[in-house]
């Protein structure tokens, strides 16, 4: 495998939000003279890939060939009918470099791993760069279940689960019909039963309270019910029942008749696909609907659906060009592969298909034909969801034109930001920015700040935030933003615009504080006691309590904070040895990390009461006297 400097495996990012659809001088751009044009014969006719770099050095665009002379050159001929999107990073382009390959899949799998760690502007990526959730079979004495994303535990896997909501339901449910242990190996070698035994939510593996071998029956019909086999799992449920009541064992017969009560609501939530077939496959299909284009893909198990996702892709891009790249993300982000693969419209699997059995160390089958059940279904799956984000798309397109008349400017608004500071006490105090692009956040685009100056001034560090923050877009190492939203005061605002001021940046920006009100009148208000402050206007935006547009503001503005807090509970739990506050009698490191683990700054909350620190920090109430008391006067 051939690789690039700088670039190694990581999951992936996001995929970027149909953009709306507004006239757009780049529609109409037309090819000059001034564009850049590779001199075609310096470019070998090899396979490999090919990135379009842009004035920053930053890769714009990749994409693997099997000739890469060819695959360049074509971008340059009938530039007119080129896709907007193409024109777009060819207009940005300043030059292009390539990597040769021996093989096209060779090509596949570096072009994936460039689009995951470099996030080429151009480039269709996935949406959710966490890997899908699965359910996992420990393997251990007395098994248990859970849900997790990671597949390095030693078990059995089953999946993958779109909605991980609809998996913990699921997992519920099942341990009410097959309660297996929960604990930690720490608690279970203790040899003593806990609560959930004494609630009938587990049999007391621990106590030798159920043997080994019925306990092992548990966890086969678990393992038969997420293979597919549900009617297997029945048909043993029913007998058993049978057995136990035939042995005048009613008492168990009746919690066996209750637990398949309970499976028979799991039965119906699965809909059979595939009667016939008991493999593992997944499905995926592009399609188009109203000039959107998406990929639904389908995991199927046993016969049964147990997930559908569909996936918008950017503007008017062609989904059956990018099927090849998505597929390959998707799997290098699950890392679990099925025995059979089908791919709606993919003639040639080749290239495909040597990259995927590359990445699985294995042999894996991969079907042309078939499937129409499960195509239409999935069409109409797509079909619905791109109904639903054309409506999110809509109400989106009102909160902005909105937002946009609130602040004065015709500009149009995609990338926001919103900025937050968290003081943790002494010189730890921290900044955040998190990033909002076409109302979805952008994860991978956020950032963290350790304030050096302005100890528990937020004047001074929203100051320093944004002088380093114009420092880097200068140098090109972050993304300039349409608005910034601050989250403060009046004072707040001005530090921020006095930093745009002195770096001569151009840049709009507000911000919003909390009010005050009487706490007994605070749910009788019709307007909302939080404020949005505009620069150069003496007094703030009051909004009604339901206004959208306040609404999106306070969204964008409490990710921010939870951001900013949980950057800050690392820090405090990384430095609670240093804390304070084991200098005060009855306070132990164990009781410091409770505390810094729900209020992380804590030496801040000079009106907070012992009895609210005691409950939601499970800490006597005596030993959260001292502490409040402590806060309260340092």
């Amino acid at each position: 495998m051939v690789s690039v400097a700088g670039c190694c495996c990581c999951c992936c990012g996001d995929i970027s939000i149909h953009e709306e659809r507004l006239i757009d001088p780049c529609r109409f751009i037309k090819y000059n003279q001034k564009m850049f044009r590779p001199d075609f014969k310096e470019i070998p006719e090899n396979p490999g890939i090919y990135m379009y770099i842009g004035k920053n050095a930053e890769i714009l665009y990749v994409g693997k060939a099997k000739n890469l002379r060819n695959r360049v050159s074509s971008y340059f001929s009938d530039f007119e009918g080129k896709p907007l999107r193409t024109k777009k990073m060819l207009q940005a382009a300043r030059d292009v470099r390539f990597v040769i390959t021996s093989s096209e899949a060779e090509a596949l799998l570096l072009e994936n791993n460039i689009i995951k760690t470099e996030k080429p502007r151009y480039n269709v990526r996935l949406k959710d760069s966490k890997s899908y959730p699965y359910l996992l079979i420990t393997k251990e004495e007395y098994p248990k279940i859970k849900i997790t994303r990671e597949s390095g535990a030693k078990g059995e896997y089953f999946g993958p689960f779109v909605d991980v909501g609809s998996l913990r339901s699921i997992v519920d449910e099942l341990l009410r019909v097959f309660p297996l242990r929960s604990c930690t190996e720490t608690r279970f070698k203790e040899g003593k039963v806990c609560l959930k035994y004494q609630i009938k939510k587990c049999l007391g593996p621990c106590e030798k309270f159920i043997s080994k071998n019925r306990y092992q029956g548990l966890v086969d019909q678990i393992r038969e019910f997420f293979s597919g086999n549900v009617e297997s799992v029945r048909e043993h449920m029913e007998k058993e029942m049978q057995r136990l009541s035939d042995e005048m064992h009613f008492e168990e017969a009746a919690l066996m008749r209750d637990r398949l009560r309970g499976l028979s609501k799991l039965f119906t939530r699965q809909s059979v696909v595939l009667p016939d077939d008991t493999k593992s496959v997944d499905v995926f299909v592009p399609h188009v609907f109203e000039n959107v284009s998406g990929i639904t893909a389908m995991f199927i198990r046993g016969g049964k659906v147990t997930g559908s996702r569909t996936e918008i892709l950017e503007e008017f891009e062609d989904p059956a060009e990018v099927i090849e790249s998505f597929v390959l993300q998707m799997y290098s982000v699950l890392r679990n592969f099925p025995e059979m693969i089908y791919i709606s419209g993919l003639e040639d699997y080749e290239t495909l298909s040597e990259a995927i059995e590359k990445l699985a160390d294995r042999k894996l089958r991969f079907r042309k034909r078939g499937f129409a059940s499960v195509k239409e279904l999935a069409m109409k799956n797509g079909k619905v969801q791109t109904e639903l984000y054309l409506k999110k798309l809509s109400r989106r397109k009102d909160i902005y034109e909105k937002l946009k008349k609130a602040i004065g400017t015709d500009k149009n608004i995609s990338r926001i930001e919103c900025v937050d500071i968290s003081h943790l006490g002494g010189s730890s105090t921290v900044g955040v920015s998190i990033v909002s692009i076409d109302g979805e956040f952008s994860k991978p685009q956020y950032r963290k700040y350790r304030i050096r100056s302005g100890e528990n001034d937020d004047f001074i560090s929203i100051y320093e935030l944004f002088c380093r923050k114009f420092e880097n877009i200068k140098e090109g190492s972050e993304k300039p933003a349409d608005l910034y939203i601050v989250d403060g005061g009046i004072g707040q605002l001005n530090s921020a615009i006095r930093a745009a001021e002195e770096a001569n940046y151009d840049a709009s920006f507000i911000s919003i504080s909390k009010g005050r009100s009487i706490k007994f009148m605070k749910d009788k208000q019709e307007e909302s006691v939080e404020s949005v402050h505009l620069p150069g206007r003496k007094n703030p935006l009051n909004f009604k309590k339901n206004d959208p547009l306040l609404l999106f503001i306070q969204k964008v503005r409490d990710e921010s904070h939870r951001f900013a807090i949980d950057y800050s509970r690392k820090l405090a739990l990384k430095n609670f040895k240093r804390s304070p506050l084991l200098l005060l009698e009855g306070v132990g490191e164990k009781t410091v990390k409770k505390i810094l683990e729900v209020y992380p700054d804590i030496y801040h909350r000079k009106d907070m009461d012992a009895e609210t620190l005691a409950e939601n920090c499970k800490i006597p109430q005596k030993t959260a006297e001292r502490v409040t008391k402590y806060i309260s006067i340092h």
